[in-house]
């Protein structure tokens, strides 16, 4: 009888050491996934989406004659260009005389600055601001019935064109 209940001890302490054995591998299991799911890898932070970046010609020179050649507009005060990622935002700012559909057209005309290479590959967005626009006064009534008064701008305003479409999008 002792010999039975000793194959019973060995028994269950093989089952215990095969227990604790399975239970270490399934926390190191949930370590390493868990780390690999919270932690970044190597891939960049846009993934393939900017695959094929490096053979489109878009430096520092073709930004600046873009630039350069919304400045020589009269009623463009400022302007710049920013590139982040695969979008291109072309800011400027405009006079305080200019109309909204007059800076869509000084947009408009910018994009044929653009190589039909870049057009094509690129998103670009248009920002265009009025930093001395004066609006227009406008009385509203809220939710709770009181009325006010507001100012109500017209700028900025937003264009956008995507690398597959042909023209800007308001």
């Amino acid at each position: 009888m002792n010999d039975k209940n000793n194959k019973k001890r060995v028994k269950k302490r093989r089952r215990l050491k095969v227990g604790y054995l399975l239970a270490f591998i399934a926390i190191i299991a949930v370590i390493i996934i868990g780390i690999k799911l919270i932690l970044p890898g190597n891939a960049s932070k846009y993934g393939d989406r900017l695959e094929g970046i490096n053979k489109i010609k878009f430096g520092n020179a073709e930004k600046d004659k873009i630039v350069k050649k919304l400045k020589e507009n009269d009623k463009v005060t400022e302007a710049k260009i920013d590139v982040q990622g695969k979008i291109v935002n072309v800011i400027f700012n405009v006079k305080k005389d200019t109309s909204k559909d007059d800076a869509k057209k000084i947009a408009g005309d910018s994009l044929g600055s653009f190589s039909d290479e870049v057009k094509n590959f690129y998103d670009i967005q248009f920002m265009i601001s009025k930093k001395d626009e004066d609006g227009t006064k406008k009385t509203i009534t809220n939710s709770e019935g009181k009325t006010e008064e507001i100012i109500e701008t017209v700028f900025p305003i937003m264009g956008y064109k995507n690398a597959k479409s042909k023209g800007i999008v308001w």
